[in-house]
């Protein structure tokens, strides 16, 4: 779990992986490269939330076509990102862009086919997920993916145990960075929303992870005719009786009608435009 826009994350930047590997082992890892291999066809991701970037440095490395803009709210955690990013791919430099700034409140400029969110979107209340999806989403192409990995209270057996390690992940996090979010958010209803079908999933450690694909297909609008300003009608309206005439009434006026104007159409600007 990391980053909410009130916590500081730079305290614990350094340590934040091996604190995960003592905890999880590699389980978390794992869960966010599992579907590493389907996004091969990406070109233009915009990452929130990476940390110290052992995600991205695989996706750069992965996808030598790939560029990214990372976002995070810890100066730290973004010097170490990109260390391991440049490490990995010695082209990072002309495919990689940082932003420390909130989630929330950035400025998005691009246009991007995919969305990463690892362990991220559980900093967030579900008032504040809802904002960041409808910030994010005007900024994606039709199709893109939006990639989750988070924490999940599983039914059964595990459900208690899950929500004793999720309270204590929370109480952790509290005290150590400031994290202020008590309860996991309801990412699936936000998503849905805002115009994301979820295509795949996979869980994992007794349940208690999971990480998932989101496609997004907002609905589409019947398709609206233009409005066209015609100009009156010439016939008064009501229309006087006219006088029965043995043959067509020569006063009666015929307008050609106006031709609809044809719909303007403008080009989306490439990613990153």
């Amino acid at each position: 779990m990391k980053r909410r826009r009130t916590a500081n994350f730079d305290r614990i930047a350094r340590a934040y992986r091996w604190m995960e590997y003592l905890t999880f082992g590699h389980a978390l890892e794992r869960c966010r490269n599992y579907f590493l291999p389907q996004l091969g066809g990406r070109r233009n991701a915009l990452v929130l939330g990476d940390g110290d970037g052992r995600f991205l440095a695989a996706l750069l490395t992965a996808n030598r076509d790939l560029c990214a803009d990372a976002v995070d709210s810890s100066a730290v955690m973004l010097r170490l990102l990109e260390r391991r990013a440049y490490a990995r791919a010695p082209d990072t430099a002309e495919r990689l862009r940082t932003h420390q700034a909130d989630a929330l409140n950035l400025q998005l400029d691009g246009t991007y086919d995919l969305v990463v969110t690892h362990f991220f979107l559980d900093c967030f209340t579900q008032s504040e997920l809802g904002m960041l999806v409808r910030r994010v989403a005007p900024h994606l192409q039709r199709g893109a993916l939006w990639l989750v990995s988070d924490f999940r209270i599983p039914p059964g057996a595990m459900r208690r145990p899950a929500r004793v390690l999720v309270r204590g992940l929370y109480l952790g996090f509290r005290a150590l960075a400031g994290l202020r979010v008590t309860a996991l958010p309801d990412y699936a209803t936000a998503l849905t929303s805002g115009g994301f079908a979820r295509i795949a999933q996979h869980r994992s450690l007794a349940d208690l992870l999971t990480t998932e694909l989101w496609e997004y297909t907002p609905a589409m609008l019947p398709p609206q005719k233009p409005k066209v300003d015609l100009p009156p009608d010439p016939v008064p309206d009501p229309e006087p009786a006219s006088p029965s005439l043995p043959g067509p009434d020569p006063g009666v006026f015929h307008h050609d009608p106006v031709p609809l104007a044809s719909p303007k159409t403008g080009r989306q600007c490439a990613p990153g435009e």
